[in-house]
């Protein structure tokens, strides 16, 4: 038997050992999150029966994408989570003539504070240990009402029926857009939005084919985007607080007009080819008070911004 008794040898075959153990550690933890992760499937099946769905979402934290696709299941959910911090609860029930579902993800409260903290300032991120895909489709109109805490959210409405849609946003980014530039089926009743400490993105409004907006802003902000002209019209109320509204307007004309409550904290930017026709209240060039699709905004604007811009 042959023994090396050299302490450089020796000294390699330690740190090897060392780095093999330190791999067998890594794979472990990384082991015990993929365990700890449990995907999950709901579906709602399509019910002749039914001329409405009606669908409640209640997102304490993580990444919910909201899409579209073609065919007959109203409600498809894939999903996973760490079921140590999160637990979801799916139902579904009739109620005449409409079909209601809801998907809420509970926090179990177990997160430690550093975790919370890194999931808040992380927002923007995807979080890929608590990730759903909720695909709705065009065969059913649908009333919606989103509801996120933390983590972030884009919502896909191209091409379906919306007749009315709710946003909350605790301190979560939730981006709402029309990828294929397809809009609603169907007029939509009223959109509303609630921002406290997020922050919302509506992409491509004109497409919403909305009748009424209403919103209001806490601490965080919103963005309203007109990439063209409403094809029908529509009145937007907002009420800002100490955060921001931004309302992004094309280059067309758009016949508009804004009226402003009155408040000395108030901080207004408009374009320079609108013009004020009395007291806190302003035009567009394009302004016809008989215009079809005339925009109207009502804002009550207190210690934020509120700023109206063109491309």
């Amino acid at each position: 038997m042959f023994i090396d008794c050299n302490p450089n040898i020796k000294q390699t075959v330690v740190e090897y050992m060392q780095k093999v153990l330190l791999l067998v550690a890594i794979l472990g933890v990384a082991g015990l999150e993929i365990i700890g992760q449990e995907k999950s499937h709901f579906k709602v099946e399509d019910d002749d029966s039914c001329d409405q769905v009606y669908f409640y979402l209640k997102s304490s934290s993580g990444t919910c994408d909201i899409r579209t696709r073609n065919g007959k299941v109203p409600i498809n959910i894939l999903g996973h989570a760490n079921r140590d911090y999160i637990e979801p609860e799916f139902g579904k029930e009739h109620i005449g003539k409409t079909l209601k579902a809801w998907l809420t993800l509970h926090d179990k409260g177990k997160e430690g504070f550093g975790k919370k903290v890194s999931r808040i300032l992380g927002k923007k991120k995807t979080d890929s240990e608590n990730y759903w895909n909720i695909y709705l489709t065009n065969y059913k109109p649908y009333r919606l009402n989103l509801n996120y805490g933390l983590g972030k959210s884009y919502v896909d409405l191209s091409d379906i029926a919306v007749e009315n849609l709710k946003i909350s946003s605790g301190n979560a980014h939730v981006k709402v857009g029309y990828h294929s530039k397809e809009g609603n089926r169907v007029e939509m009743d009223t959109f509303q939005v609630n921002v406290d400490l997020g922050d919302i993105e509506i992409d491509q409004l004109n497409l919403s084919r909305a009748k009424v907006v209403m919103a209001e802003v806490g601490f965080g902000s919103l963005l309203l985007n007109f990439a063209k002209q409403p094809q029908i019209a529509g009145e937007i109320w907002a009420r800002v607080g100490a955060g921001s509204l931004q309302v992004d307007l094309p280059n067309e004309p758009i016949p508009m007009i804004i009226f402003m409550k009155n408040t000395s904290y108030r901080k207004l930017k408009i374009p320079a080819d609108f013009k004020m026709i009395k007291e806190n209240v302003y035009v567009s060039e394009a302004y016809d008070p008989d215009a079809e699709n005339l925009l109207t905004f009502n804002i009550d604007l207190s210690m934020g911004s509120v700023v109206f811009a063109t491309k």
